[in-house]
């Protein structure tokens, strides 16, 4: 008797320390940002590698994205393409749904204000729409 009341003394004490350490939110903020400081739309201001008229990149708290690229006119949409996104520290990673079969594209990322830079394509700065 003694000892199954002790038994069940531990587990009521092991019971009642799990809240401690469980978290209620993700601390993945790293040096780059967090999934909810890329949230947004953004748009290129130059790009290391080629030069589009106009380039932009949505990112929605349901961790789905966009992006579209435009002529130079900004209003005719030339290429596009939907996917969905994850942040882990200063990486974000990006599955594009017509590129599934080769996996995901990752850069590194910072965000400082309304700009963003990323590694992708020599190295682009985005500016928060």
């Amino acid at each position: 008797m003694k000892k199954s009341v002790s038994i069940l003394g531990l587990l009521l004490g092991l019971f009642l320390c799990v809240p401690f350490f469980t978290s209620c939110g993700d601390d993945d903020e790293g040096g780059g940002g967090s999934s909810n400081s890329i949230v947004g739309t953004w748009y290129t201001v130059s790009d290391g590698e080629k030069s589009s008229p106009y380039t932009e990149m949505t990112f929605n708290s349901d961790y789905t994205c966009s992006w579209r690229e435009y002529k130079a006119d900004r209003t005719t949409v030339t290429d596009s393409d939907f996917g969905t996104y994850q942040v882990e520290g200063n990486t974000l990673s990006v599955l594009w749904d017509s590129e599934k079969k080769y996996g995901p594209l990752t850069w590194t990322f910072s965000i400082s204000g309304n700009k963003m830079t990323t590694s992708e394509g020599g190295g682009t700065v985005w500016t928060r729409k």
